[in-house]
């Protein structure tokens, strides 16, 4: 039986007009930890595991090397039933469902992450900020944003919630960046746009538009347009510059990459673009990625 879970209270302080964040402030998401087993050749990973408002899922983190199908559940150190709903290999995350249901409305979910940079973060008397979002490590582009969090002490298990001062989940942490007290975060939208696809197939699955766009050109620039395809629809034409995609402002690949990753199929997005010196600006909408496009988006 999963206890009943507490919420602590959580104040709220603004310094120098920066929003303040809570870290683990919720007792509940902490009293959920789960162990991964490795795979062949891998290694075990360990990680929170936090509550969806419903109720109904649990939401962890997976890192490389982990079995993601033999979740190893426990509850105040109790082992707790649970099956696995569905697992992203791309954002590690994993989503399960506890035989019995937790409280439900013990922790609500922001819709995505503030995007202001130097967000203050505590969890009790550890403090922590935010440095800004993390598109490229070297020379890999990332195929989603995620939050860079400096903390003053030991960081966080992977999974561990990031709150905002109203107590709600706004990141979870991924992973911690090698010899620092630092990690990185998985934005909110990011539960999200996995939850969504994986409650109804077990699947995360990709939003197609048909545009190829190359890694090694600084500027978002389409250098193909499949036949077709979404984007040949609504008149998308190689050359064309990406400035826009839904919400997200695009000024390289990398940004390009991350937008791409939030896109679903049957949803209309609008995209604007920059031809010539002309702005345009098209609703296109995805559909599901056919496994032969390769490195097409």
């Amino acid at each position: 039986m999963v206890r009943t879970m507490i919420k602590r209270r959580i104040r709220r302080s603004i310094r120098s007009g920066v929003a303040t964040f809570a870290l683990a402030a919720v007792v509940s998401a902490a009293d959920f930890e789960v162990d991964f087993p490795a795979v062949k050749d891998g290694r075990p990973c360990h990680s929170v595991a936090v509550p969806a408002e419903d109720g109904t899922l649990l939401v962890a983190v997976v890192l490389s090397g982990a079995d993601a199908s033999q979740p190893v559940l426990k509850s105040g150190g109790e082992p707790v039933p649970v099956k696995v709903i569905g697992h992203d290999p791309v954002s590690r995350l994993c989503f399960m469902r506890p035989e019995s249901p937790v409280t439900p409305g013990k922790l609500s979910w922001e819709r995505k992450t503030p995007a202001s940079p130097g967000i203050e973060l505590v969890s009790g008397s550890q403090r922590a900020r935010t440095s800004g979002w993390v598109k490229q490590v070297g020379t890999k582009v990332l195929p989603l944003a995620l939050l860079h969090v400096n903390f003053d002490g030991q960081v966080p298990a992977p999974g561990s919630p990031l709150l905002t001062a109203r107590g709600q989940l706004a990141a979870v942490v991924f992973q911690q960046v090698s010899g620092a007290n630092s990690a990185y975060a998985l934005p909110v939208e990011a539960l999200h746009r996995v939850r969504r696809d994986v409650v109804k197939s077990g699947d995360l699955v990709r939003g197609w538009l048909g545009l190829s766009l190359r890694a090694e050109i600084p500027t978002p620039q389409v250098t193909r347009v499949a036949v077709g395809s979404p984007a040949d629809k609504v008149g998308i034409r190689a050359n064309d510059v990406i400035l826009q995609i839904g919400e997200r402002a695009v000024a390289d690949y990398a940004d390009s990459a991350n937008a791409f990753f939030y896109l679903a199929p049957g949803e209309p997005v609008k995209i604007r673009l920059l031809r010539g010196a002309d702005s345009i600006e098209v609703v296109v909408t995805p559909v599901e990625a056919p496994a032969r496009e390769g490195a097409a988006r």
